[in-house]
């Protein structure tokens, strides 16, 4: 486990998931909210998300890319060894969204994104994404099955375990 993606919903704690892997396994870390979005309304291309996820794979042999973002994602798996997917309840996603836009901007928000507005539409595609994104995601589970270690959690108990074994 040199080389991570962690995947899934808005709100299914992937950034949380990626600070304590961070602690745990001191690897460098791409959160790319942090380097997609310029402000709440403005981001960068898809051609330079690809360039800065490329570039970030290649400054080290071990790493750390956190966000969904399902226009890249196959390229980042294929960077990858292992891919962590967060298959967490949508109504804990919603909550999640709900409670994070009301707290201070964390660690892997862009500087210019303003994260107390829930952008219309949001909600709705975090209410669609086991029907919409998921199945994509797990197209490519299957796709890559026998090349890539798949780590697929339902709950933050098993994130929890996973943690502590990997701590120890």
């Amino acid at each position: 486990m040199k080389k991570i993606i962690v995947i899934g919903c808005p709100g299914a704690g992937k950034s949380t998931l990626v600070f304590k892997l961070k602690d745990i396994l001191n690897y460098p870390v791409l959160h790319l909210d942090k380097v997609y979005h310029i402000t709440t309304d403005q981001h960068i291309t898809r051609d330079e998300l690809r360039a800065i996820v490329a570039d970030f794979a290649k400054s080290s042999d071990k790493w750390i890319i956190d966000g969904n973002y399902i226009s890249t994602v196959e390229e980042r798996i294929k960077l990858a060894d292992t891919i962590i997917i967060l298959d967490i309840n949508t109504q804990i996603c919603i909550q999640n969204v709900i409670n994070r836009s009301k707290k201070e901007k964390t660690a892997d928000m862009a500087a210019g994104f303003d994260n107390s507005k829930i952008k219309d539409g949001f909600l709705e595609f975090i209410s669609k994404f086991k029907s919409e994104t998921l199945p994509i995601l797990m197209s490519y589970v299957e796709k890559y099955r026998n090349e890539k270690e798949f780590i697929i959690f339902h709950n933050y108990d098993e994130v929890n375990s996973f943690l502590a074994n990997l701590n120890k």
